[in-house]
This record gives C-alpha cells, structure tokens and sequence, in this order.
C-alpha cells in the first residue's frame, strides 16, 4: 500500500493524492503560480530526448566523487536527497539510483509535476513553496540539489547537514541563445557571480564550479518545449511557438549551464 498521510508534529493530518504527493499547502496557500500541466509535459518531453543529458551525467559524477569523502554517511538508509523545483523528479530520480539506499524528497508548487516525482518508490513529493520555511528537520539533508528553482539560502542552510553538498545549477550566458528570439528569457549577465554573492553569508566560497556546454540537434516541436517548459510557457502558446521556431529553421540549441558545490 502507498503512502496514506503524514502527520506533523502538531497533529495536522495532510492526506496523500491518488498519485503519491502530499500538498502541504493546503489552507495556506501562495502568492506564485505553478507550472502548468502542459509545461510540465514539455518539460518531460525534453527531458527523455536527452535535452540534458551531459547535466545529468555532471550531477552523478558530484555524487560518486563524494562518496569515498561521505562513504558512512551515503550508506546508511537515512540519506537523504532534497530537490528543491524538483518539477517531474528527474535528476533526483537518477541521483537515487545512483545509492540505492539513499531517500529523496521532491519539493515544487506543481501538483502536475509531482505526480510524475511521487512514482519513484523512494521519493516523497510535496507540493511547497521554496520560500516559506522547508518542511523538513534542521541538519536532515545530505544532498540539497537546485536546477533553475528560486534559492531559500538560509533554509538551505538550516536542513543541510554538516558535511553535506549543496548543488546549484544556473543557466550560463549562452543558454538557449539560438531560443530567445522566440519568445526565451533572457540569461542576466554575471549570474553565476550574483548566485555566488546570495549563497555566501550562509555557505562561504563554493568548492567547485564547473560548466556544461554541449550542441544539441532539435525539431521545432523540442524546440518549442524547450521555450514553452520554463517561465515564459506562462505567456506563450506551444503551437505559435513551434511554427515561430519552424519558420527560423532552428535545428541546433546550445546547452550552457554552470553547476556550482558548497559544503555544508
């Protein structure tokens, strides 16, 4: 039998959905909107074409380097694996395989998102909004993972535990830049130093940094769900977009990420 419930220690009672996640935000509500089902099913689409996969391949090699440094740590059954904007649970699902003793938690205001995340048998998906407190226990987490999400540093701080890693992903300043045309945001300039400026009065200097670059070959569908799964899939509709980006003949995207560590 799946999971039924969960009880905070107050006593409230948050029943799980049909499909496996808990909505914590129940009476309390957010001010942000969620992504779209829609979105999200671009954002799968994306994700199974292999879109991505060089970050995937990035954030597994972070975790095995780790684990001789943690090996106790990652072999006990309570290691725990937190993805902040986990969306359909995608690279947290990949991380659990990669310890398959570990526990992970998906954490996003997407309802259609994690229904996707809940299906892994060690994810617990919880709709949340990331800038409230976390919903989870101080010193609780070995490895905090956050791919495009919005950044409670301090939380961060609070739930990592010592010794543990926190990874970031940010988009780099070539990012989909054959997109923006169509209807993509527009990568700030310095991101990566103004992500290094927000995390360093809670985690210091990051340990590492390293970036992903990669060409990857699209159709103007991909493309399309490459525009349409982020932010501005809220203002754009799919097929305007992808007859936008066939009419340019977009055939190639540049994948430009920058994937940063901190220590706890």
């Amino acid at each position: 039998m799946g999971l039924q419930a969960l009880r905070c220690p107050s006593g409230h009672r948050f029943d799980a959905a049909r499909q496996g996640y808990v909505n914590l935000l129940s009476g309390r509500g957010t001010r942000f909107t969620a992504d779209s089902a829609q979105m999200i099913m671009a954002r799968e689409r994306v994700q199974d074409a292999g879109v991505f996969a060089a970050l995937s391949e990035e954030l597994a090699r972070i975790l095995i380097q780790d684990l001789p440094q943690r090996g106790t740590a990652w072999a006990a059954e309570s290691a725990l694996l937190l993805d902040c904007g986990a969306g359909t649970g995608h690279y947290l699902h990949q991380l659990l395989e990669v310890i398959p003793s570990a526990h992970g938690i998906a954490l996003d205001l997407s309802t259609a998102g994690l229904k996707r995340a809940a299906r892994h048998p060690r994810t617990l998906a919880l709709a949340w909004d990331l800038w409230q407190p976390l919903p989870l226990a101080s010193d609780s987490v070995d490895l905090l993972l956050d791919v495009f999400a919005p950044r409670n540093v301090a939380e961060y701080a609070r739930v990592l535990r010592p010794g543990g890693l926190a990874v970031v992903v940010t988009p780099g300043d070539s990012h989909l830049i054959e997109l923006r045309s169509a209807g993509m945001l527009e990568v700030q300039g310095q991101k990566l130093h103004q992500l290094q400026e927000q995390m360093a009065p809670s985690f210091g200097a990051p340990e590492q940094s390293t970036q992903v670059t990669t060409a990857v070959p699209v159709d103007a569908g991909l493309a399309a769900d490459l525009v349409f799964m982020g932010p501005a899939g809220h203002h754009h509709d799919h097929d305007t977009l992808r007859e936008s980006l066939l009419a340019r003949e977009v055939s190639q995207v540049t994948v430009h990420l920058d994937v940063s560590l901190w220590r706890g």
